[in-house]
């Protein structure tokens, strides 16, 4: 042994590190994929409040309210539903984050099956119904339905994007959460 005031051990050059133990290889990953995940779902939360902003009217009226009235001015096309579907997956999102303090399995695979069905989904389908009006704005760069002197299209493009994005890094980061998570099997 060694110290900052003494000389060193005898027999101990410094190159006695090699015996010592060293963190496995799945710890290290469960930490960094947790935070990426945290960081990813978080990002996510994010564009969940920006869709329920967009879809507040249509939330307002389903429940019989008055919308606020600066919703009211923006004329925001009618709801679709895809939205809505896509908008459940704050449920699976939820689980994901319930998931990490105590690496709960369980959890995760639930979260990673919501992922594609309420997350990937809905944001392909929309990618599909809307993929003629943004053809049709690319060639003629006139778009019928404006919010705010943007084209909806367009908007409604980036939102998808950056969604679709988003839940294919969280599969991802969760996939690689649960190879780590998962008990090795003992080869015969």
């Amino acid at each position: 042994m060694s110290s900052n005031l003494g000389p060193r051990a005898v027999g101990s050059d410094g190159s006695d590190f090699m015996h010592r133990e060293r963190v496995a290889s799945h710890y290290k990953n469960s930490a960094v994929y947790k935070w990426r995940l945290k960081f990813v779902l978080v990002a996510h939360f994010f564009l969940v409040g920006l869709m329920l902003l967009r879809l507040s009217v249509s939330i307002c009226v389903l429940f019989h309210m008055r919308p606020p009235s600066f919703m009211q001015k923006m004329k925001l096309p009618r709801a679709e539903l895809w939205e809505y579907a896509w908008l459940a997956s704050v449920l699976p999102t939820i689980l994901g984050l319930i998931s990490l303090p105590k690496n709960r399995l369980f959890l995760l695979k639930q979260f990673l099956i919501g992922c594609v069905v309420f997350g990937i989904a809905p944001i392909l389908y929309a990618m599909y119904t809307l993929s003629d009006e943004l053809f049709e704005f690319w060639e003629t760069r006139e778009s019928k339905r404006l919010l705010l002197g943007f084209p909806i299209v367009v908007l409604w493009n980036m939102f998808l994007v950056i969604a679709l994005q988003i839940h294919i890094f969280s599969f991802s980061f969760g996939w690689q959460l649960n190879k780590a998570w998962s008990p090795k099997k003992k080869s015969a």
